[in-house]
């Protein structure tokens, strides 16, 4: 008999302290054998951002609008706001195919909700993330004086939502990785493409807003029916803007997380009864 998508989350709800425990495994395997250890989790977005504000602030002289009402004109902090949850949605997307097509000996010997190993994944990658905005709400803090504690709530609503979107795109390219190896190289190469099309090192200002098709419809408002878009959009206004996401915003976040991340974890439910085969 088939489980139902919530018999699957009654289930990892019973086996939480596995989740847990593979969680913390998941922690303390990533950087060992590392000289910087957990600093690499610091370092590598700190580089990128550098790589980004070279390129864009020096070269193409790229500058963003000031953070509206913040006047915020430091372009490292606009583009950590865009790279920080990035990283988590393309690291969550790759790690969790890994961990589900790499676990076959687990997988194939021990019954527990399938679902944890994603899981666990991305719940590994959303600590770090925390660990990311608090030394950059701490950077903002000592750069530009603006205290970002009245925001928390919202900044963890926001992240609680990104987690939901990320997890449902990850159970279905899991599921699918598990019978198809191609989609985890196909992924790659689709992330690239996508990272441009998210204004993630950019604004939405910066998208064309000319219509297309001969239509009402005009390629900003392309650009924004995109859900990571308006994570970037939610995220900047704590950062950047520091103030709370608009309300057509977190509607937006809320609906497309909620349709998401039930969608793809009802095709992993449906299909995780089968990996041991494919395995």
């Amino acid at each position: 008999m088939k489980r139902t998508p919530r018999q699957a989350i009654r289930e990892c709800l019973e086996y939480r302290e596995l989740l847990i425990n593979l969680a913390k495994r998941e922690l303390s395997s990533r950087y060992r054998r590392s000289f910087l250890g957990w600093g690499w989790s610091l370092l590598q977005p700190i580089m990128m951002t550098a790589v980004y504000a070279i390129m864009l602030g020096t070269f193409f002289k790229v500058k963003p609008a000031p953070g509206d009402p913040s006047g915020m004109t430091f372009f490292a902090f606009f583009l950590l706001a865009g790279v920080l949850p990035w990283n988590l949605f393309s690291s969550s997307l790759t790690g969790a195919m890994g961990a589900v097509a790499n676990g076959g000996s687990l997988i194939t010997k021990v019954w527990f909700p399938r679902e944890l190993i994603p899981a666990s994944t991305i719940l590994a990658l959303a600590f770090s993330t925390c660990i990311e905005f608090s030394v950059l709400s701490t950077a903002i803090l000592l750069v530009t004086g603006h205290v970002m504690l009245q925001y928390i709530p919202m900044l963890v609503v926001v992240l609680a939502l990104q987690v939901l979107f990320t997890s449902g795109v990850a159970f279905w390219l899991a599921a699918c990785n598990v019978k198809f190896k191609d989609v985890e190289y196909i992924t790659s190469v689709l992330l690239l493409a996508y990272f441009y099309l998210t204004p993630v090192i950019y604004s939405p200002s910066f998208v064309p807003d000319r219509t297309v098709f001969g239509t009402s419809i005009t390629m900003r408002d392309l650009s924004l029916a995109n859900p990571m878009a308006r994570f970037m959009m939610a995220y900047r206004n704590i950062f950047w803007d520091i103030r709370m996401p608009g309300l057509n915003t977190m509607l937006w976040l809320v609906c497309s997380s909620l349709i998401v991340f039930y969608v793809g974890f009802r095709f992993y439910v449906r299909r995780s009864d089968r990996f041991a085969e494919s395995m």
